[in-house]
Order: structure tokens, then C-alpha cells, then sequence
């Protein structure tokens, strides 16, 4: 007869770094700065002096990404503000369908034209 053995193991590999993991945002201000409300003087400081810190962030473009794909309605995420991300316009990237492809010909046809 077989011993009984554990059909889960202990998780023993290391978790995948996340984008978020060395944000300038972690360690360089109170996390208040980010989520400034208010057009007063002091929270637009705020907000700017956040907005500068994310400009030397290496988890910039990630961050954005991540609050635009969840809309993020508040904070600074990726330098960029409720409102300013508001007005990006992101298209989705479509694949050209089959007839399209035929139209336009074969891509070195398409090289020529160009």
C-alpha cells in the first residue's frame, strides 16, 4: 500500500515582479499627494509636484496603462491626472479583415505605393 501524499505543494517559487513594485510613488511622497481634490493652491501643488515625481518613474507607462484600462476616476496614475487622462483617445488595434488585405495588395505592391 502506497503512503498518502499531499496533493498541494508548498508554493515555493518566487512571485513575478509587479509593475508596481519599484514606483517612485512607493517611497517618495505621502500618498496624499496623489489623490490632491480641489483646484485651491495646495492641492494643484500637490498634484504637480506628484506629476513630477511620476516623470522620472520607471513603472510610468505601466501605471498609466493600468488606470486607463480600469478608468481610473481618481488620482495621479502614470503623471497624469483624472482630467488630462480623460481627454486621451485610445483606439483599439484592429487586425485589417481578408478583403482589406486582398485590396491592398502584397506588401512589397504596398512598399511601392507608399
Amino acid at each position: 500500500m502506497r503512503p498518502a501524499t499531499s496533493h498541494s505543494a508548498p508554493d515555493t517559487l518566487t512571485p513575478a515582479p509587479h509593475w508596481g513594485d519599484n514606483a517612485a510613488c512607493r517611497t517618495s511622497l505621502h500618498p496624499d499627494y496623489w489623490f490632491a481634490e480641489g483646484d485651491d493652491l495646495v492641492a494643484v501643488s500637490e498634484r504637480n509636484l506628484a506629476k513630477r515625481v511620476c516623470g522620472y518613474c520607471p513603472a510610468r507607462t505601466p501605471c498609466l496603462h493600468a488606470a486607463l484600462e480600469r478608468s481610473e476616476p481618481y488620482g495621479v496614475w502614470g503623471g497624469l491626472d483624472p482630467d488630462e487622462r480623460r481627454t486621451l483617445t485610445v483606439l483599439p488595434v484592429r487586425e485589417p479583415t481578408l478583403a482589406e488585405e486582398v485590396a491592398s495588395g502584397p506588401p512589397h505592391a504596398q512598399a511601392k505605393t507608399a
